[in-house]
């Protein structure tokens, strides 16, 4: 867009000769010729601050287990990535929207109105005052109207800060500006950003509520959402190995907020949170089939056969070779049970956690026949999507376990 902060931290339109938005140039007056000029020098500013937005350019990944067929049945789509990469999903700040002068006018001037607010709020009250809040809210509201979400994000970074010095680091304050500025980092594809934020929000709500409230309930699905799908399209650009680690903190955390739940926690978000749980055993699960090393999965003898020679001293004091076959234990027979009974417990702990929440989703619904999840989707539909999963996947987990 052509702006920057003053070390005030309020937003300052550049001049003439330093024009390098199209909808600036075309605001302060450039003649019809010179837009191909200013949207040639948009497009270097836009990279610049896509540069120093430390945006990830390619998100998303292929499916490890989508593509995976164990036992003859595929497996549904809510699976983890291996950490490759695919071309970026679509963001926010890659494309200016192409406007008129007159409407390059009208947001020029809304724009200097927004820093002429924050300029006077700021002379009379100072750079961290809770006054400036509102006007920075409002004015990245409108950056996120005209399409600008990078320079959305950027505002409502500096209306947390200032909440934060004013308020407090654990004021609930921070949580309504927090959600301002996730929307905006998500719409500008800052998916790193958006993590340590989500982060930020689900550790201000541990602290400002208890665990088996609605409210710490609440945060620890807002913070499951955003996990599963990061880990569905890999936004974060993590390895197999650094996915499932993020699979096992949010298991941990839907644990945790399922711990001791009150009365004031909803039938509707008790569920959800057993479903979220069960997908994270799911993936637990799938996850340790799935990686088995191939040597694993062939039969090793117990016992080996080995022709062995020694000198033996005969009465007369000659020596002679003596020689004879011998069976043994096989030392690669014994490490392999350690390994195999590694992974037989880490699935068998997954499944039976798995069957676990399953169970108390049963009686949820037993006690609710008609629950709905958020989306309106049948909560024994979802019941049903996990029974196939568990089916499936216990069923390779024999098959294998016959191997073995």
């Amino acid at each position: 867009m052509g702006w920057h902060w003053q070390k005030r931290g309020v937003f300052k339109g550049v001049g003439l000769r330093h024009c390098a938005g199209i909808m600036v140039c075309l605001a302060l007056g450039l003649p019809g010729a010179s837009l191909q000029a200013a949207a040639a020098a948009d497009d270097v500013n836009t990279a610049e601050k896509s540069d120093k937005a430390e945006i990830i350019d390619n998100p998303g990944g292929p499916s490890v287990g989508g593509a995976v067929i164990i036992d003859g049945a595929t497996i549904f789509n809510d699976v983890i990535y291996d950490g490759s990469q695919v071309p970026p999903a679509n963001a926010g700040d890659q494309a200016a929207p192409v406007v008129d002068e007159q409407t390059a006018l009208e947001i020029s001037q809304q724009l200097t109105r927004f820093e002429e607010n924050l300029a006077a709020l700021e002379s009379e009250f100072g750079p961290y005052d809770v006054s400036l809040i509102e006007a920075l809210l409002d004015m990245g509201h409108y950056f996120s109207q005209i399409g600008q979400h990078q320079s959305a994000a950027e505002v409502f970074e500096r209306a947390l800060n200032i909440t934060r010095i004013s308020d407090g680091l654990l004021s609930p304050q921070q949580l309504l500006v927090l959600e301002e500025l996730i929307a905006a980092l998500k719409s500008a594809g800052a998916w790193q950003l958006v993590d340590d934020r989500e982060h930020l929000a689900f550790y201000l709500n541990t602290r400002l509520h208890a665990a088996g409230t609605q409210d710490y309930a609440d945060a620890a699905i807002a913070l499951g959402e955003w996990k599963m799908q990061a880990l569905r399209g890999n936004l974060l650009g993590n390895s197999a190995l650094g996915n499932i680690r993020e699979v096992e903190n949010l298991h941990e955390v839907y644990g945790v907020a399922l711990m001791g739940a009150d009365q004031s926690m909803s039938t509707q978000s008790r569920f959800a949170l057993l479903y979220g749980k069960a997908l994270t055993e799911y993936n637990l699960a799938e996850y340790s089939l799935r990686t088995l090393p191939n040597q694993m999965q062939r039969p090793v003898e117990r016992f080996i056969s080995e022709y062995i020679c020694t000198d033996v001293v005969g009465p007369s004091g000659q020596v002679s070779r003596s020689c004879a076959t011998v069976r043994r234990e096989n030392p690669l027979y014994l490490e392999m049970e350690m390994q195999r009974d590694q992974y037989r417990d880490r699935i068998r702990s997954a499944l039976m956690a798995l069957d676990g929440s399953m169970g108390e989703m049963q009686l949820l619904l037993t006690a609710n026949p008609t629950l709905q999840t958020s989306d309106g989707i049948p909560a024994q539909q979802r019941l049903d999507e996990l029974t196939t999963l568990f089916a499936t996947v216990n069923r390779a987990y024999r098959r294998i376990d016959l191997l073995w």
